[in-house]
C-alpha cells in the first residue's frame, strides 16, 4: 500500500499543507513498514508527528507567497541563468560579491527579473569518506580531513555566500529559481567526491546526503523572500538513472524532503528532454505528477528534429512554444522556456538572435507560458577549466558581454519587456484552441507532434495536445498524429479517438505504413491493400497545389465507402472523408507530420511543400472560425484572446526574416492596434516583427 497527497501550490501558503505532508510522510511509513511495529515504536512515530504539528504551527512563517508569485496567468517574466562571469560554476568557492552585485545590477537594469541559479553541489557538500571493501564507506569527512560541520554535510560558508546572493537579487528586485541538487552541468558532473564512481539517482547512500543536503539548505533559505521556486536541480535526469521507476523513486524522494520543510514554494521540474513514451526515463507525465511547474530548455541542436534551418525562422521560433505547449498538456502544469541559447556567435549572430527571440518570447507569451530565461547572463571569455576549455561555445552565450555592456539580445529582451509595460492591459487573455493533436504515449510522439503543430500554425490555427492513453479533451477537431511502429497507439486510445468521430467531431487521422488500426474501413470508410518495407513517394494535388511525399514504409489504400479528396497519378485515395456516425473521419495516407520535420522545405523560403493545405482543409471541415482569417501566408501565424468586454485581442507574429504582406478577412470592426502595421484587408509585417491589435 502507498499513500500520496498531491495538491495545487498555490494552496501551499495555508500551512495546514505543510502538517498534511507530515500526516502523510509518517502514515506512509507506517503503513509501508507494515502493521506488525511494536506498540512503543508506533508511539514514537505518533510523537514525532505531534511534534512536527506543533514546530509547523509555531514556525517563522514564510513570506507570503503571493509578493513573489512568478507564476501568475497572462503574466510573462524574462530574466536569464545565472553563473558570475569571473568564476562560472566556480562562483561560490571564488566569491565575489562585489562583481556578482555589479552584474546583478546590469541586469536588472536591462529588464531582467527572474534568474535560475545554482548551488554547486560539490562545492556546498564536498564529502570524502574512508571507504571499506565493496565501495560501503564506513565514515564521512569534509574537504580536508576535516569532520564534518553540521548533521547534512554542508558548508555553512557556503550558505552564507548564498545568502548573501539572494540579498543582492532582492536590492535589485530580481526574483530567483533555484535548482537545489545541481550536481550536472554544462556536459558534466559536479558531486561530492565521494560519489564520483555511483549513479547518484539510484545509489542509496548518495540519495540520502542529498536528501540531508536539501533539507538543510531549504531549512537555512526558505524566509528570504527572494526565492520564487525551488527548483530540482539543473537537468537532474542527465546525472544517473536510465530508468521510469528509478527516476519516479528519485524526484518523490527529493520532491517529498522540499515539501517537508517548505510547503509554500512550488518546485520547477528542472529537466531536460522530456518524452511522451510513458516507459521512457523521464516521461512528461511523471514531471508533471511530481513537479509544480514544467520547464522546457529548447535549444535548437539538442532537441530532435529541430536545428535545421536559421535560429530566426518558423521552425526554430515555434520549438520552445511547441514543446512547452506539449509539456503543460499532458503533465496537467503550467510550463515555461526555463533556458534558450544560441549555442555562440560560431553559430548564430548577435543581429539573427535577437530577431529570433523577438518571435520566440511573443510566441511563448500568447500561448500562456510563464516565462523565458536565456542562458546565459555572461559571456565567460576568461574561464580556462571545463566546461569552458573544452565546450569553447560555453565562452560566449551571455546577454553580456564581459565588460558588461548589453549584446543585442539583452536590448531586445528590455525592449519587450517596455512593450509591455506600455500596453493598457497586463494580462493577456488565454488563446483560443481550435483543435487537439493527439500524440503516441506507447513511443516517443515529440517529432510527428511538432509536424503538427506548425502545420496547424501555417494552415491558421492554434492547437492544444494531449496523450493518447488517458482521457481526451472536449473538442470539434482531432488531428491523430503518424505513430513510428504498429504499436503506437493501444486499442483503448484507437477506440477513444474513434468514438470522438461518432460523437461529432471530425477526426483527422495522419496515415504511416507503420501503422495499424482496428477495423480501419468500417472507422475510416477506405480499404489497405497491402503494406511492405520499401520506401515510397506519393504526390497529389490539393487547392491547385503539387504536394510530394515520402514514407519509409508503402502502405497502399484502395477506395472503399470514403470520399476521395486527393489521389495519386495512378488513383490510389490519399485523402479520405468518411461519415462515421455524427462526426467525421478524414485520412491522410501520407506521413505529413514526420515529413514536415525530416525535411527542410516546408517551413522557410517562398516555395515551401504545402503540407498545412492538408490540415487547412480539414479546419474548414471540422468548422473551426476565426476572427481573423489570413489568407494563403503560411509564414505568418496568429492567435486570438477573447477578452472580457466581448472583444478580442489580436497577435500575429511573422516567422521569417522577410517583409510579409498577409491578406486577411477581419470578422468584426478592427479597434485599437498597439503594434504593426493592420488594416482592415491586410497586415504588414517587418522581419521577424509582431503585429498586436483589437477586434470588437
Amino acid at each position: 500500500m502507498r499513500c500520496r497527497v498531491d495538491f495545487c501550490f498555490d494552496c501551499r501558503s495555508n500551512r495546514c499543507a505543510q502538517v498534511v505532508f507530515y500526516i502523510v510522510y509518517l502514515c506512509n511509513t507506517i503503513v509501508n513498514v507494515g502493521f506488525n511495529l511494536k506498540k512503543e515504536v508506533i508511539m514514537k512515530r505518533m510523537a514525532m508527528l505531534a511534534a512536527a504539528v506543533v514546530a509547523t504551527g509555531f514556525a517563522a512563517p514564510s513570506p507570503d507567497y503571493a509578493d513573489r508569485d512568478i507564476f501568475t496567468d497572462g503574466e510573462f517574466f524574462v530574466g536569464c541563468n545565472y553563473w558570475a562571469k569571473n568564476a562560472g560554476m566556480y562562483m561560490w568557492s571564488q566569491w565575489r560579491p562585489d562583481i556578482v552585485d555589479k552584474e546583478l545590477e546590469t541586469l536588472a537594469r536591462y529588464g531582467t527579473r527572474v534568474m535560475r541559479v545554482f548551488p554547486l553541489w560539490s562545492d556546498f557538500q564536498p564529502l570524502t569518506g574512508d571507504c571499506f571493501a565493496g565501495g560501503n564507506y564506513r565514515s564521512y569527512r569534509f574537504r580536508d580531513n576535516k569532520p564534518l560541520p553540521n548533521w547534512a554535510g554542508v558548508d555553512d560558508e557556503m550558505m552564507k555566500r548564498f545568502r548573501q546572493f539572494c540579498d543582492m537579487a532582492q536590492k535589485h528586485d530580481i526574483k530567483l529559481i533555484v535548482g537545489i541538487v545541481t550536481g550536472w552541468m554544462s556536459g558534466r558532473q559536479f558531486v561530492p567526491p565521494v560519489f564520483e564512481e555511483r549513479n547518484v539517482l539510484v545509489d542509496p547512500e548518495a540519495i540520502m546526503w542529498q536528501t540531508r543536503f536539501v533539507k538543510y539548505f531549504v531549512r537555512e533559505m526558505k524566509n528570504h523572500p527572494a526565492i520564487a521556486a525551488w527548483d530540482y536541480g539543473n537537468e537532474c535526469n542527465c546525472m544517473g538513472a536510465r530508468g521510469t521507476a528509478m527516476f519516479y523513486n528519485w524526484m518523490d524522494h527529493i520532491g517529498m524532503a522540499i515539501r517537508l520543510t517548505d510547503a509554500s514554494r512550488p518546485i520547477v521540474s528542472g529537466m531536460h528532454g522530456l518524452s511522451t513514451f510513458e516507459r521512457a526515463s523521464a516521461p512528461i507525465r511523471l514531471n508533471g505528477e511530481l513537479s509544480d511547474i514544467l520547464c522546457t530548455h529548447p535549444y535548437m541542436f539538442y532537441v530532435s528534429g529541430c536545428g535545421k534551418e536559421a535560429f530566426n525562422t518558423m521552425r526554430i521560433a515555434l520549438h520552445p512554444t511547441a514543446e512547452s505547449v506539449l509539456y503543460r498538456d499532458l503533465g496537467g502544469r503550467p510550463c515555461f522556456v526555463e533556458e534558450i541559447g544560441n549555442i555562440g556567435t560560431s553559430c548564430v549572430s548577435d543581429e539573427r538572435t535577437a530577431a529570433g527571440m523577438r518571435t520566440t518570447m511573443f510566441s511563448a507569451w500568447a500561448n500562456d507560458l510563464k516565462g523565458c530565461l536565456w542562458w546565459c547572463n555572461s559571456d565567460q571569455e576568461v574561464l580556462d577549466f571545463p566546461p569552458y576549455s573544452l565546450t569553447p561555445y560555453e565562452r560566449e552565450l551571455g546577454m553580456l558581454r564581459q565588460d558588461l555592456t548589453p549584446k543585442a539580445i539583452m536590448l531586445e529582451m528590455d525592449a519587450f519587456q517596455r512593450f509591455r509595460a506600455s500596453l493598457p492591459f497586463r494580462k493577456l487573455p488565454k488563446a483560443k484552441t481550435d483543435a487537439v493533436i493527439i500524440v503516441p504515449e506507447k513511443e516517443a510522439g515529440w517529432i510527428p507532434g511538432f509536424g503538427a503543430y506548425i502545420l496547424a500554425r501555417q494552415a491558421g490555427f492554434n492547437p492544444m495536445f494531449a496523450g493518447a492513453e488517458k482521457n481526451l479533451p472536449d473538442s470539434g477537431f482531432y488531428i491523430v498524429v503518424s505513430p513510428e511502429t504498429c504499436d503506437g497507439y493501444s486499442y483503448p486510445a484507437q477506440r477513444r479517438f474513434f468514438e470522438k468521430a461518432k460523437s461529432g467531431a471530425t477526426v483527422l487521422l495522419i496515415y504511416s505504413g507503420s501503422a495499424r488500426y482496428t477495423h480501419i474501413r468500417e472507422q475510416a470508410g477506405v480499404k489497405i491493400d497491402y503494406c511492405c518495407q520499401a520506401p515510397c513517394e506519393k504526390s497529389f494535388t490539393l487547392d491547385g497545389r503539387r504536394i510530394s511525399v515520402n514514407d519509409e514504409i508503402t502502405c497502399r489504400m484502395l477506395p472503399a465507402e470514403a470520399e476521395v479528396l486527393c489521389k495519386t497519378a495512378s488513383g490510389e485515395p490519399v485523402f479520405t472523408k468518411f461519415k462515421n456516425g455524427k462526426g467525421t473521419m478524414l485520412m491522410c495516407n501520407a506521413p505529413i507530420d514526420r515529413q514536415a520535420i525530416a525535411r527542410t522545405d516546408v517551413f522557410t523560403g517562398e516555395n515551401v511543400q504545402p503540407y498545412y493545405l492538408v490540415l487547412r482543409e480539414a479546419a474548414k471541415i471540422a468548422g473551426v472560425k476565426s476572427v481573423v482569417e489570413k489568407g494563403d501566408c503560411p509564414w505568418v501565424g496568429f492567435t486570438e484572446h477573447p477578452a472580457a468586454d466581448g472583444s478580442t485581442i489580436v497577435m500575429a507574429i511573422n516567422f521569417e526574416p522577410r517583409t510579409m504582406e498577409c491578406p486577411v478577412k477581419i470578422n468584426g470592426r478592427l479597434g485599437r492596434v498597439w503594434r504593426g502595421d493592420v488594416k482592415s484587408d491586410k497586415i504588414v509585417l517587418d522581419p521577424n516583427e509582431v503585429a498586436l491589435f483589437e477586434v470588437k
